[in-house]
C-alpha cells in the first residue's frame, strides 16, 4: 500500500471513529424532525408544500438525496435519523480527503516553500490538514448533531480547484464546471464562488464555456421543478429562506424579542437587513465578476465565505463550516481561529436554544428564550461578526493580485 493510500485509510477511519459512535444520539430534535420530513415529501410540489417551507431553498439535488435514503430506510429498516445524517458523515469524509489532496500538492509547490508566515510546509501537510477536519469537534458537531451536509459542498469547491490548478487531465476545466456544479446544486452558496474560478483563465471565451458547462446541468436539473411549481416559487423559496440563525440577523431577531418590541416592526427590520444584504452581495459578486484575472483561486475561497457570512442575511448555522472548512488548504492559524470561535458559538447557541443536540437524552430545558439571555446571544453574535470582517479584511492581501499597468 502506498503512502498516499495509508494516510487516507487513516483519515477515514478518523472521521468515522468520531463521527460513528455519535450517529446513535437522538441530535437536534428540529434539525432531524426537518429532514426526515423532507426525506417523506413527494417532491411533485417541493417549492410549494407547506411541508418544505422554511426546511428547504435549494436545488432539488438535496432532496434527491435525501428522498433515496428515505426510501432505502423503508426496505432495510433501521432508524431514519440515522439514514438522514449519512450524507452529512460522507461529506467529511470527503472534505477531509480533498483536502489532503489539496495541501499535499500545493505543499510541494515553489510558492508554498517560498511562502512566509501562516502557510503548510512540512512534509505531512496535507495528512495534518484533512485530520484538521477528520477530528474537528465544530464540524463532527454540525454533521451528527445537526445532520448539515455543507461540508460535501465544501469538499466539491477544493476538488474544482484542484482540477483547475493542479489537474493534468485535458478535460480538466470540464471536471472542475461539473464539481462546482454539483457543489452549488447541492448548497447554493457556492454560486458566489464563481469569480474565484473564472480568474484562473486569460480569455472571455474560457470564462463563458466554463460558466456554460456549469450552469447546464443545474439548469437541466432544475426544469423539472420549473414547469411543476413555477420559477417564481423556486426563486422565492431560495432568496428568502428560514430566519438567520447567526450574525447579524440573529443578533436583530434577539435584541427585538429581547426587547418585546411589536412583530410587525421586527418583520420590517429584518425585510431592510434582507434587503441591504442581498443588495451587497450583488454588488461584491459584480466586482468580483469585473476584476476576477486578479483573484487568486484556492486562496480566495475562504475570503468569500467570510464575506458571505459577513452579508448573507439567512445564515444557518451550517455556515460555520464554509469559511473553516476552505481556510484548512491555505491557513492552519486562520481555520484554527475561525474553528474556536465557531465552536464557541454553536455551543452556545445550543446550550440555550437546542440542548438535546448537545446532551441527548441527558439535555436540560432550554432557557435561550429568557431576556436577558437573548440580549447576551445578540451581543456574541455583534462580537462574531465583527471578528469576521476582521479576519476577511486581513486576508484580502493574500487574494488579490497586483493591479497590472497598463503599456503606454
Amino acid at each position: 500500500m502506498s503512502l498516499r493510500a495509508r494516510h487516507m485509510a487513516l483519515l477515514a477511519l478518523a472521521a468515522l471513529a468520531l463521527r460513528g459512535p455519535w450517529l446513535l444520539s437522538p441530535g437536534s430534535p428540529q434539525q432531524m424532525d426537518s429532514l426526515c420530513r423532507l426525506a417523506r415529501l413527494d417532491g411533485a410540489d417541493l417549492y410549494t408544500s407547506v411541508e418544505s417551507a422554511g426546511r428547504y431553498g435549494g436545488l432539488p439535488l438535496g432532496w434527491l438525496i435525501l428522498r433515496g435514503l428515505g426510501w432505502l430506510q423503508s426496505l432495510v429498516g433501521g432508524s431514519l435519523v440515522v439514514w438522514v445524517r449519512l450524507p452529512a458523515v460522507a461529506g467529511d469524509l470527503a472534505l477531509s480527503l480533498a483536502l489532503y489532496l489539496v495541501v499535499e500538492r500545493r505543499s510541494r509547490s515553489s510558492a508554498a516553500l517560498a511562502a512566509s508566515g501562516d502557510a503548510w510546509r512540512s512534509a505531512r501537510a496535507g495528512l495534518l490538514a484533512g485530520l484538521g477536519w477528520a477530528l474537528n469537534p465544530l464540524a463532527a458537531l454540525l454533521s451528527v448533531g445537526h445532520g448539515s451536509a455543507d461540508s460535501l459542498a465544501l469538499a466539491l469547491l477544493l476538488l474544482a480547484a484542484w482540477w483547475l490548478e493542479y489537474g493534468d487531465d485535458p478535460r480538466s476545466e470540464l471536471w472542475a464546471a461539473l464539481s462546482l456544479a454539483a457543489a452549488v446544486a447541492l448548497s447554493t452558496w457556492p454560486l458566489a464562488c464563481l469569480p474565484l474560478y473564472l480568474g484562473a483563465f486569460t480569455s472571455r471565451q474560457e470564462r463563458l464555456r466554463f460558466t456554460a458547462w456549469m450552469l447546464l446541468p443545474l439548469v437541466l436539473m432544475a426544469l423539472p421543478w420549473c414547469v411543476q411549481d413555477g420559477g417564481a416559487a423556486m426563486a422565492e423559496r431560495m432568496v428568502t429562506g428560514p430566519a438567520s440563525e447567526l450574525g447579524l440577523g440573529a443578533a436583530l431577531r434577539a435584541a427585538f424579542f429581547a426587547a418585546d418590541a411589536p412583530l410587525e416592526l421586527y418583520r420590517q427590520a429584518d425585510d431592510l437587513w434582507r434587503m441591504a444584504g442581498l443588495g451587497l452581495l450583488v454588488a461584491a459578486g459584480s466586482v468580483g465578476l469585473w476584476q476576477c484575472r486578479r483573484l487568486r483561486l484556492t486562496e480566495g475561497l475562504p475570503w468569500a465565505a467570510l464575506l458571505l457570512l459577513a452579508l448573507l442575511p439567512a445564515l444557518p448555522l451550517s455556515a460555520l463550516a464554509w469559511p473553516m472548512g476552505l481556510a484548512l488548504a491555505v491557513s492552519p492559524r486562520l481555520s484554527w481561529r475561525l474553528g474556536l470561535t465557531g465552536l464557541s458559538l454553536l455551543l452556545g447557541h445550543d446550550a440555550l436554544f437546542d440542548p438535546q443536540a448537545l446532551a441527548g437524552a441527558a439535555a436540560w430545558e432550554p432557557v435561550g428564550l429568557q431576556a436577558g439571555w437573548l440580549l447576551l446571544w445578540a451581543f456574541v453574535n455583534l462580537a462574531w461578526w465583527l471578528s469576521l470582517m476582521v479576519q476577511w479584511a486581513r486576508l484580502a492581501p493574500q487574494v488579490w493580485l497586483p493591479q497590472r499597468r497598463r503599456p503606454y
